[in-house]
């Protein structure tokens, strides 16, 4: 699934697939840090643990609503999420 379209973000052209791939990355990566298995964020987010793998591979698109739901799990600023 390739889009054509083109996302600015912090002044880099990103596809958005992976600009999809780089935040599932991070979020992957933070939660590693911290110790969580995917159905742990799963569960703080309120969200079923295929949607996190979802996520993470960056095979969904998540809601602002969710991000912010994944940050607050993390204990993280939201914009920590996009630090990638």
């Amino acid at each position: 699934m390739m889009y054509s379209q083109h996302n600015r973000v912090m002044g880099t052209k990103l596809k958005t697939t992976e600009l999809h791939r780089k935040f599932g990355k991070r979020v992957q990566e933070l939660r590693k840090e911290r110790g969580l298995t995917q159905e742990d964020l799963a569960g703080e987010v309120g969200v079923d643990r295929s949607y996190m793998g979802f996520v993470e591979r960056g095979e969904k698109n998540a809601t602002l609503d969710k991000i912010g739901k994944i940050a607050k799990a993390l204990h993280i600023k939201l914009k920590e999420l996009f630090d990638f």
